[in-house]
């Protein structure tokens, strides 16, 4: 018997509801409880699988075709086929983003996303085989170019794909960039400039300036170790591991303090990277190895701290409708 079948009774005994309301309230809870196969939807529609179907098609084409003719077609044949197949993903994509359906917005954010891989592929092509930069300037080029159209394409159609494809085209131009100096920088820069991003990138999603928050926060969190282990190879590795160590503790007790469990899940993972790392550079190869496995549990112990805390702090919720009038 559920909740409500044992308080329909007590509602008509108190003259709330009739005998015929509550005998219409219960239908009604019924049909809802077993939907008809009229009632069932497929997650998957089938002009989406059409639409994944053809654009796999699309790429083992495209495959072939940089196989077999890449090379020997000239620089204006290169970029008329770059530029068709750009231009056709994204009419593809404009002409179903009006739709409703949630199926075609995904299928728009997948065409939308494969647009800016397009473009950047298209500006490589003008930028390296027109114009004949190194690398360096073309990979600068494609960033530039590619951050451009998909935080366009992001701020017309805010979708999580291509928020993701907005932070990544904004790594690619500095990280470039950085090779454009005459004096080559160290992985230190690379680490700085790789987890200043991701760190701001973080800040914007907790903020509420990014559509999907928790996508947000969890790419921008790992771009931000991701540039505190690239900074590490540099001179100032100890510096780099105690700064990505700190900002995973600081990572795991905002989980905690704000029950969010990604932010648990991407801390753990991050004191599990760098701490053993941090403490074989600290203490050296003759207690590395016992240090590594002490510290090893303190965290798993933390862990299972931080997860009975979030599934404590989720129980406790208010759940009932008075609490919920409060």
């Amino acid at each position: 018997m559920t909740t409500l079948d044992r308080r329909i009774p007590t509602w008509v005994d108190a003259g709330l509801i009739t005998t015929e309301q509550a005998d219409a309230i219960r239908a009604f809870e019924r049909s809802n409880d077993d939907p008809g196969p009229s009632r069932q939807r497929s997650l998957i529609s089938p002009a989406e699988a059409i639409g994944y179907v053809g654009a796999a098609l699309a790429l083992g084409a495209i495959a072939l075709i940089l196989n077999d003719l890449w090379r020997g077609l000239v620089v204006g044949g290169r970029m008329t086929l770059v530029g068709v197949l750009t231009v056709a993903l994204f009419g593809a994509g404009l002409a179903v983003r009006s739709s409703s359906s949630a199926t075609m917005q995904r299928l728009t954010s997948v065409l939308f996303t494969a647009t800016v891989v397009g473009v950047g592929w298209f500006t490589s092509v003008v930028a390296g085989d027109l114009f004949d930069l190194r690398s360096a300037a073309v990979w600068t080029a494609v960033g530039l170019a590619t951050v451009v159209v998909a935080a366009a394409l992001y701020l017309w159609t805010p979708r999580a794909l291509l928020q993701v494809a907005v932070l990544v085209s904004a790594l690619i131009a500095p990280v470039a960039a950085l090779d454009l100096t005459q004096i080559s920088p160290g992985p230190g820069w690379y680490g700085l400039v790789v987890g200043a991003i991701g760190a701001a990138w973080f800040l914007l999603a907790a903020g509420g300036w990014l559509a999907s928050r928790v996508v947000g926060e969890v790419s921008g969190a790992l771009v931000a170790f991701m540039g505190v282990q690239i900074g590490s190879f540099g001179d100032a590795r100890a510096a780099a591991l105690v700064i990505g160590v700190v900002l995973a503790a600081g990572l795991v007790a905002l989980a905690i303090r704000t029950d969010r469990l990604h932010h648990l899940i991407i801390g753990a993972l991050a004191l599990f990277v760098l701490s053993p790392q941090l403490v074989f550079e600290v203490f050296g190869d003759q207690i590395g190895a016992p240090a590594t496995l002490l510290l090893v549990g303190l965290l798993l112990v933390l862990l299972a701290v931080g997860l009975g805390r979030a599934r404590r702090e989720v129980a406790s919720t208010p759940t009932t409708g008075s609490e919920e009038a409060r």
